[in-house]
């Protein structure tokens, strides 16, 4: 699963990687469907939502373009068995083994960050020179989610967790990417928030306000430089805000959405909306807005602020579920401000967070099997989540 997350980040001299791991991992996932029939597991389920919700407006409205079947073909081939492979976490014990494995791919993406080209802006790209700065910078931001996590969790020794934080905000820097850092801050205040139910709001205040007074003495001592483009954006957020274009992206999307209901097809957005330079509107919900249409766009944000809603209800009875909360929160602020139709993470994360969120539900009922939580063999669920 790790694989099919990063597997294009990674320098294999040109293997395709994410393909070969799809194709291993297709048969692992109908052995897992098999062996769990009669009941489907419930990533199956949100997968065929996610799946029908970019199926039909390309039914209705097929793409006319290379980019548009290429993008609509890469979601079905990709995307969605990288959603589906969501049933092998099928506990906290899972979600744990896979958050390590997950610091350690960022741990590898923030080396080849800091010991690779870059590009002419000064930004990494990886070590094969071919990464885009904002993907590689996704990657290494996301297990730091997961890395503060495990650290209240307790799951690392201590000299682990100070390494792996100070090379994955090294490789994040090193990226120059401010989207995904944004998307750190605001994914840290939720572990930090809801690690400890019974103090939600003081964490939160005291994070917000040590927040707040580090920004002002960076602001006034200039800690970070003014010529990095994380100092631009934080001496002038204004302008840095203009000369990223995404206002210059959103504004067309959004007069587009409103003249076509019904979308204008999948890869067709730059034919409309003017813009040479680009081809999406760096924003995956405005994108699905206008391409597929309104219905398909609300479907997609409704199931969003359900699986949100169901996450925040559930940590506080399941560590798993803050894990996989900060982690949507992480990946919803950086398909908004730079993410496409193919954000694989995100749709995993969001599956997984559907997922997650039924583990309180399965704990509360420990002597009957559970046969709806999953797919797999129903054995008796322990009050921790993990099978007994």
């Amino acid at each position: 699963m790790t694989l099919l997350l990063v597997g294009t980040l990674i320098p294999a001299r040109g293997i395709p990687v994410v393909t070969l791991t799809a194709a291993m991992l297709v048969p692992v996932l109908l052995w897992a469907v098999v062996t769990g029939l009669p009941v489907v597991h419930r990533a199956v389920r949100f997968a065929v939502v996610l799946a029908a919700v970019v199926a039909v407006p390309a039914f209705v409205t097929p793409p006319t373009n290379d980019y548009g079947s290429t993008k609509v073909s890469s979601f079905f081939l990709f995307t969605v068995p990288t959603a589906v492979a969501v049933m092998l976490l099928r506990d906290r014990r899972d979600v744990t083994t896979w958050a390590k494995v997950w610091v350690v791919s960022g741990c590898l993406l923030a080396i080849f960050a800091l010991v690779g080209g870059v590009d002419p802006a000064g930004r990494a790209v990886g070590s094969d020179g071919a990464s885009n700065p904002i993907w590689l910078a996704r990657a290494i931001g996301s297990p730091a989610v997961a890395l503060l996590w495990l650290t209240y969790r307790r799951a690392l020794p201590r000299p682990v967790v100070i390494g792996a934080a100070v090379l994955l905000v090294a490789g994040l820097y090193a990226t120059g990417s401010r989207g995904p850092v944004l998307a750190l801050a605001i994914a840290t205040l939720v572990v930090i928030t809801l690690a400890s139910p019974a103090a939600r709001a003081s964490r939160a205040a005291v994070v917000g306000l040590a927040a707040g007074i580090g920004g002002y003495f960076a602001v006034v001592f200039q800690w970070i430089p003014a010529a990095s483009r994380f100092g631009a954006a934080l001496y002038d957020p204004q302008g840095e805000l203009e000369a990223s274009q995404r206002v210059e992206l959103a504004r067309p999307t959004i007069d587009l959405i409103m003249a076509n209901p019904g979308g204008v097809g999948f890869g067709h957005w730059a034919d409309h909306a003017a813009i040479v330079v680009y081809r999406y509107p760096h924003n995956l919900f405005l994108e699905v807005f206008a391409e597929a249409g309104w219905i398909p766009g609300a479907v997609l944000v409704a199931l969003l602020l359900w699986v949100v809603v169901r996450l925040w209800r559930s940590a506080r009875v399941e560590p798993a579920a803050v894990l996989t909360l900060a982690l949507l929160a992480f990946e919803t602020m950086c398909v908004s401000v730079s993410g496409d139709l193919n954000a694989r993470t995100f749709f995993a994360v969001l599956t997984l967070g559907y997922v997650v969120s039924h583990w309180p539900v399965a704990s509360a009922r420990p002597v009957a099997p559970d046969l709806s939580r999953s797919g797999w063999a129903a054995m008796p669920v322990g009050a921790s989540g993990t099978r007994r």
